[in-house]
């Protein structure tokens, strides 16, 4: 695996990269997060020696540069324009995008206007409708305390124990990671989704053609299952969404076995059709 950097609108942005030739994956992490979440995937030696994994991370996350430009650059729009950007810096075409949480939805924002991508997988997301509605989260308070702009350390720790399943360790880098985020990147990401300057994005999802695989930690403890499993999305992969047991939601660190098996098979599936 290969740590990168590259210029897209002006912006550096640091990317993972598990080799410089094959079938491509695009992985777009969300909200507070950064391309590390995908570790378990990127150095799995079965995967990243079969396909060329990417991770980046988005402006304003990780190791890429914050914008000077929030109010644009963090909207659901602005990251969607941002992930066209940089797969046209790399050239990539023929791909298959995986997002985590609203990572998805900036893939699904963008995903008309990427080089025909072969692929979607939706890890713990849900497409948004437009007007956004409260049903797709288990509670009503998450979408308040994931668009504050600004949180203290309890409210660090009190997201990162939501990524995991209940009264469960969650790894030690998340913390890292949420703080580490431009507390702006909030602000503005949700400040779009509320005055619902996106695409409805389950009238996108109706329409894409290509398997899409739709993956679920079993003890989720944001997302309404029901309210994902209730969405139309005629080109589901395997017909149904994918449970990943005893698991919360980052279910492809939780349980990467369980997962890099399923997901391989995915990958076959879309590459040697």
């Amino acid at each position: 695996m290969k740590q990168k950097r590259i210029k897209v609108k002006e912006k550096e942005v640091f990317y993972y990269e598990s080799r410089d030739n094959g079938h491509p994956v695009v992985f777009v992490h969300g909200m507070s997060s950064s391309a590390s979440v995908f570790i378990r995937q990127l150095i799995d030696s079965v995967l990243s020696y079969q396909f060329r994994f990417i991770a980046l991370d988005l402006p304003g996350y990780g190791n890429s540069a914050s914008s000077e430009n929030p109010q644009d650059d963090y909207t659901i729009s602005g990251l969607s324009d941002f992930l066209i950007g940089f797969c046209k810096e790399l050239k990539l075409e023929n791909a298959v995008y995986v997002g985590h949480n609203t990572g998805a939805n900036v893939i699904i924002e963008a995903f008309n206007k990427l080089t025909n991508p072969l692929g979607l997988a939706l890890l713990g997301a849900i497409p948004l409708s437009n007007p956004v509605t409260n049903e797709m989260f288990l509670k009503k308070s998450f979408f308040e305390l994931f668009a504050k702009p600004g949180i203290d350390d309890s409210e660090v720790h009190q997201i990162a124990a939501l990524l995991v399943e209940e009264k469960t360790k969650y790894p030690e880098f998340i913390p890292e990671i949420i703080r580490k985020a431009d507390l702006k990147t909030r602000e503005y990401l949700f400040g779009s989704i509320m005055k619902g300057e996106y695409q409805d994005q389950i009238e996108i999802i109706k329409n894409i053609k290509v398997p899409v695989a739709v993956y679920f930690g079993e003890l989720d403890q944001i997302l309404n299952f029901d309210y994902l499993n209730s969405i139309d999305i005629p080109s589901i992969w395997r017909s149904i969404i994918q449970i990943v047991r005893d698991t919360g939601h980052i279910f492809f660190y939780e349980s990467p076995a369980d997962f890099n098996i399923s997901f391989e098979t995915y990958l076959h599936t879309v590459f040697n059709k």
